[in-house]
């Protein structure tokens, strides 16, 4: 998990100083008109800014389905649907990058060679999203129904804590995924702005519960509970 997230950071670093490379090329080193260097598809920085994209969803959605595979026992089948899916996503982000190498000059970003790919590449990433925290959430749910008549004076449950920051970076990486969605699908301007803000919602959703125990609460929560855990009596009949 420290890997995948010093690649996450990677990745949205890489995003920022190609955005700052973009800029200057506009409003500095080009001769022309900064709209032209924005517009110009082709250009290195553009693609690179795409691959940096495509690259921090593929990675948000691994480390998703390595939660989900772990919580679940490690059984493939259960994430085995999310699997295609995740290479279906790649796939078609690798394809919108290649295509956005040979459009012309002064191409949209919802010029229609690539607006098919960018759809289905970010309902897929939608789906995955929805489908793997659907799945976490019921086998924690699940367990902590499980286990309440032994803690049932507990408050605070660990397990209900990660549940709660489960489901909020879920919702917020599902939120900004449909905004993107809808900006791009209008064929709205916004889009540039959601997708740049998307790839640092990436990394921070998906840190969420990392900080939350390197913080120390989870482990605390954790500590009540073995103390104040209530075991009920156990009878034996003959």
């Amino acid at each position: 998990m420290v890997a995948a997230s010093l690649w996450m950071l990677v990745f949205s670093t890489l995003h920022v100083a190609c955005h700052l490379r973009f800029v200057l090329d506009a409003f500095i080193y080009s001769d022309g008109e900064p709209i032209d260097t924005f517009q110009d598809m082709p250009h290195p920085v553009n693609v690179m800014l795409l691959a940096a994209f495509v690259a921090q969803t593929f990675m948000g959605d691994c480390i998703l389905l390595y939660r989900c595979w772990v919580i679940y026992g490690r059984r493939w089948m259960v994430v085995i649907c999310p699997i295609i899916m995740c290479i279906a996503e790649i796939g078609c982000g690798i394809a919108g990058a290649y295509i956005e190498t040979s459009l012309g000059r002064h191409s949209a970003i919802t010029n229609p060679s690539i607006f098919a790919l960018f759809i289905t590449h970010q309902s897929l990433t939608l789906a995955i999203n929805v489908i793997t925290t659907s799945l976490i959430v019921d086998r924690i749910w699940t367990v902590h129904s499980a286990v309440r008549q032994f803690a049932s004076s507990i408050k605070n449950h660990p397990l209900r804590n990660a549940l709660v920051v489960v489901i909020e970076s879920a919702s917020v990486y599902t939120a900004s995924n449909v905004v993107l969605l809808i900006v791009y699908a209008i064929r709205s301007n916004a889009g540039y702005i959601v997708s740049d803000t998307i790839i640092q919602i990436i990394g921070i959703t998906f840190n969420l519960i990392i900080i939350r125990f390197a913080r120390g609460t989870a482990v605390k929560s954790m500590e009540e509970t073995i103390t104040s855990l209530k075991v009920s009596p156990c009878r034996v009949g003959y």
